[in-house]
């Protein structure tokens, strides 16, 4: 470990000496889920009692384009970015400015999930997977293709790549693919599909019958199941889209030692509790898996071009809402 890791470890070495000394604000631009970052940070401020978390919370989209408009003006006011846009992160890396560090909690999570040497980090595992209606939807559902059934032709339901991150991530993925390209997404447009927002959207209408059939995130529909809900939903056997949400600290924050301890925080058991609680698979070690939740290993992944979407942000964003219907 290097010598600044050791440093950080000493400086972190037990909470309560840590608690004291960590004070003031940090604010927090997001795309998570409102309420579970809001929980999250009043965890957070449990423990680090004389702290303050603000939080900027909307669509990535939404939340890259403030960033971005802050940078214009080199006046950013985040102190902590956590959103999903990995191209968004890097390319904030390749500009100098993310903080590079090491948080003493970065030893409990996989090596692959510390980007760009510590620029930035993975909180939880997210996946985009096929939901459904189990009162509506009686046949088996595998994977993409259940989508395009004509039984299902306007009730299919996906969130917009003009406002989630995810979605964005999914449409590059499933473009690329040779099983798939941009004539899945014509197909599906020709079935009816329906776009609302967000994810959350979608999972809900999954949920209400709305929809029959939807591509959300998989801890959503174990949200609404562990409520009651009639849901059910596959990791596809033709390969699921991980989503990674990168959290870092920007490099001009003025509240470097607190924005630390705030992503030690969220890397951490108590953080990662409170992620398992909402339903999120857990990256730290120490923390078992959900009940009934497959290992990460086991689960297919469909790869994604980082670069290409970094490249192409626009153009994929434009051709997706011309097949949509989306402007």
């Amino acid at each position: 470990m290097a010598f600044s890791a050791c440093l950080l470890l000493l400086q972190f070495a037990g909470v309560p000496e840590a608690s004291a000394q960590v004070k003031g604000n940090i604010t927090l631009y997001t795309s998570e889920t409102l309420t579970d970052v809001q929980d999250l940070a009043n965890a957070f401020m449990k423990q680090f009692s004389k702290t303050k978390v603000d939080i900027y919370r909307s669509g990535t989209v939404e939340v890259t384009a403030k960033l971005q408009a802050e940078m214009q003006a080199d006046s950013i006011m985040a102190d902590v970015l956590w959103f999903a846009d990995m191209a968004m992160f890097e390319d904030l890396g390749a500009q100098g400015l993310l903080l590079k560090t090491y948080v003493p909690e970065a030893r409990n999570i996989p090596d692959q999930f510390i980007y760009m040497d510590g620029m930035a980090y993975e909180a939880r595992l997210i996946y985009q997977i096929v939901a459904y209606n189990t009162e509506k939807v009686k046949k088996p559902v595998s994977g993409w293709k259940d989508l395009l059934d004509p039984a299902y032709r306007g009730k299919v339901g996906s969130a917009s790549a003009l406002y989630s991150g995810a979605t964005l991530t999914q449409v590059t993925t499933l473009a690329k693919h040779p099983n798939f390209g941009w004539d899945f997404y014509r197909k599906l447009a020709a079935n009816d599909c329906k776009i609302v927002k967000g994810n959350g959207a979608v999972a809900r209408n999954v949920a209400t019958g709305e929809y029959f059939i939807g591509i959300t995130i998989d801890f959503m529909a174990r949200d609404l199941i562990e409520k009651g809900s009639p849901v059910a939903y596959v990791y596809q056997e033709d390969g699921a889209v991980y989503i990674p949400t990168p959290i870092g600290i920007i490099s001009k924050t003025k509240n470097p030692e607190l924005a630390k301890a705030f992503i030690n925080f969220v890397l951490g058991e108590e953080g990662q509790k409170v992620l398992v609680s909402h339903g999120y698979l857990p990256l730290n070690k120490n923390i078992p898996l959900p009940q009934g939740v497959p290992s990460p290993a086991d689960i297919k992944i469909l790869k994604t071009d980082w670069q290409y979407l970094k490249n192409n942000r626009d153009e994929i964003r434009d051709k997706w809402g011309e097949i949509m219907g989306v402007m």
